[in-house]
């Protein structure tokens, strides 16, 4: 329903100039009817009455005594009939515009017949007791009393062009009807100045119609084009890009209002944007949608991550101080997230919880958390490793990050909703970011997340843990980078590290420590080797029965 409305809507440019050009089209055509109709009425009512003027002369100028001698063909010969044709013809000769000139009369049956006719040619002259074929009523009004000239109401067309016909009696000495005199005159020159008439008035409404049509357009865009700018705008916030800043340039005082509402919405939005996924807003507005309360099962990836140490370096800083450095350390963690598509849910003091695959679906969500964590430490690293400012605290952040199905969605109540994620794949993130602490790492990150980027990250296990109030144990890695980015050495010591791995889960315990004792003395600051020799050395002493390569950790 709401595409059809869509496919329906016109633009505000074209309904304006369209309603523009319709109204003004629309009024110069009934005027131009108007003036039409006016203007031929006066050339009807002026050429009326020249005929009625004519006719009633020529009526007079008749010897009626002699047009009632004429009663039959035969009396064509007679000199009556020569003399009233003569009379005839000499009034056609004086006269402008007269096509034919007769007389008529009304027989005792009331038809009415020719008698006389001016006309010499003998393929269109009548003859005396003709019958005329389609009598009018002004023609017959013409027979009866108080005998006066008629003239038709409406201009005729036939084959021999356009005119107008008029009818005058002929009265006998006895003061009755002798007859009538007929005269057809010519509406041509009224007909050309009528064709010139509309022509001339066709020009003059194209004219107006260009005239107008290019007044509208400019009008128009004055209304509409503030309006256009404001729907673009609009559709940046649509797309939750609240940094357009487009000029519009308006005197109309509710596009001045609706621009400032406009401002005054996108600065609220900045402002709420700093304060819940921007992404998750973005979405719920191209999807046309409201927020409500409700979740679902989706793959998704989580990660997490805690400032090692917080505590202590807050309290030797200045508050001021300690929050810019968190504002600076906050904003590269986020871009990164943000870079690799994925929806930072919250700062909790100094951790971070963000995740991928939702409310964006990406196939590689676990691929892009795990490159999001890799951009984060490089960016900790640059900013406030060895090389920070003298007066800057030395951030070391540890992350964890898990791949699983997870129920994410709007959680709370409902008037206070918020967009995030739970289940055991998020609970695990966290327990992966704690679990650094003992093993020395800074990214540790499940089996499944690794599985799920098809090697496409370079990493080493670490151990098969059972985190706290879980039997199953899981494997855990450090993630170290992208496949073929990492140095020669940490190459070679991934080799070993797997070998010695491999021994380890034979249960070989004496080979195993050894291993790990030399891995140890490659990089004495590599805590999961000291862990896993001291552990060698206690099944030497010790030997688990019913070993399953699980270590079961007792802290969160």
């Amino acid at each position: 329903m709401i595409e059809r409305v869509k496919r329906s809507l016109l633009s505000l440019r074209v309904s304006l100039g369209g309603a523009f050009v319709s109204i003004v089209v629309l009024t110069s055509l009934l005027l131009g009817a108007a003036l039409f109709s006016e203007m031929h009425k006066f050339l009807l009512n002026d050429l009326r009455a020249q005929l009625r003027g004519a006719v009633g002369v020529a009526a007079l100028e008749i010897d009626a005594k002699q047009h009632e001698r004429i009663k039959t063909k035969a009396d064509e010969s007679s000199p009556a009939y020569a003399a009233v044709k003569k009379q005839l013809q000499a009034f056609h000769t004086r006269t402008h515009h007269v096509r034919f000139i007769y007389t008529l009369r009304k027989d005792a049956a009331g038809r009415v017949r020719f008698v006389v006719d001016a006309e010499t040619d003998p393929s269109l002259m009548s003859h005396v007791g003709d019958v005329y074929p389609t009598p009018t009523p002004e023609m017959l009004a013409v027979f009866e009393k108080p005998y006066a000239p008629h003239v038709e109401k409406k201009f005729v067309t036939d084959k021999w062009g356009r005119f107008i016909s008029g009818y005058a009696p002929l009265i006998g000495p006895d003061g009755n009807s002798a007859g009538a005199l007929g005269m057809d005159l010519s509406a041509g020159d009224a007909a050309a100045f009528e064709d010139h008439f509309l022509r001339v008035s066709l020009l003059i409404f194209f004219a107006i119609a260009l005239a107008v049509a290019a007044v509208s357009l400019f009008l128009t865009k004055r209304i509409t084009q503030p309006l256009t700018d404001l729907a673009e705008d609009m559709g940046y916030i649509q797309n939750f890009d609240l940094d357009s800043d487009i000029e519009i340039h308006s005197r109309i005082s509710e596009v001045v209002r609706m621009k400032t509402s406009l401002d005054n919405m996108k600065k609220g939005l900045r402002s709420f944007k700093r304060y819940v996924p921007a992404d998750v807003v973005s979405e719920l507005i191209k999807q046309e949608k409201e927020a409500a309360l409700g979740a679902e099962k989706r793959p998704l990836t989580a990660l997490f991550s805690d400032i090692e140490g917080f505590t202590t370096i807050s309290e030797s800083m200045a508050p001021e101080r300690l929050s810019e450095c968190l504002g600076v350390y906050f904003e590269g963690v986020t871009r990164a997230i943000l870079e690799e598509g994925g929806t930072v849910d919250k700062f909790i003091g100094d951790a971070v919880m963000a995740f991928w695959g939702a409310p964006k679906s990406y196939e590689d969500h676990a691929a892009r958390a795990c490159r999001a964590a890799l951009k984060c430490q490089a960016f900790i690293e640059t900013r406030f490793g060895p090389e920070r400012r003298p007066d800057e605290p030395a951030f070391k952040t540890r992350m964890g990050i898990n791949t699983g199905i997870a129920y994410v969605g709007n959680f709370g109540f409902r008037d206070r909703l918020s967009y995030t994620a739970i289940g055991d794949p998020i609970n695990l993130a966290s327990r992966l970011e704690a679990m650094n602490k003992h093993y020395g790492t800074r990214l540790m990150v499940a089996q499944s997340t690794l599985d799920a980027t098809n090697g496409a990250f370079a990493a080493r296990p670490i151990d098969r843990v059972a985190v706290k109030g879980k039997k199953q144990g899981v494997l855990v890695y450090e993630l170290l980078g992208e496949a073929g980015s990492v140095d020669a050495a940490t190459a070679q010591f991934l080799e070993r590290w797997s070998a010695a791995m491999k021994i380890y889960e034979a249960r070989d315990w004496a080979k195993a420590a050894d291993a790990f004792a030399a891995l140890s003395a490659l990089r004495p600051s590599d805590q999961p080797a000291k862990i896993l020799r001291e552990r060698c050395r206690g099944f030497l002493e010790n030997a688990p029965r019913d070993w399953d390569g699980v270590f079961a950790l007792t802290e969160k």
